[in-house]
């Protein structure tokens, strides 16, 4: 049996999809969970993910310049803020990389936080720039 091209390229394709959405995680931000964010002047979060693994929730996400002028911040804190305005529990973590300045590739770190347990349902996670 002869497959031509077009039906190889289908068939990777439709392999690649396959795959990629049985090894893919669901964000759980906007879902199950809402993002709030500190206002800062300098700097903005972006790309949040919130996902559930082995009883355990992970907070990730870019923290990302507003201009050229580099900021001050060496944390970003994370907190579990329930529906009732209570601050269930909160994680201080280091983004990388530690320079975050206005020169190009500079512009953005990385973070992540995780926590022990998985917060209720509706719960708020709330970002800010912290020292």
């Amino acid at each position: 049996m002869k497959i031509s091209r077009n039906g190889m390229a289908a068939a990777v394709i439709a392999f690649s999809v396959a795959l990629t959405s049985c090894i893919t995680t669901q964000n759980l931000t906007g879902m199950d969970f809402s993002k709030e964010t500190v206002p800062n002047s300098r700097s903005y979060f972006s790309q949040v993910w919130a996902v559930e693994a082995d009883n355990e929730l992970t907070v990730s996400g870019k923290l990302r310049l507003k201009g050229v002028a580099g900021t001050n911040a060496r944390y970003v804190e994370v907190a579990l803020v329930s529906a009732a305005g209570k601050v269930l529990e909160r994680r201080k973590v280091p983004f990388y990389p530690r320079m975050l300045t206005g020169l190009k590739g500079r512009r953005e770190a990385r973070f992540t936080a995780q926590f022990s347990e998985i917060p209720p349902r509706g719960t708020v996670i709330r970002l800010s720039n912290v020292n």
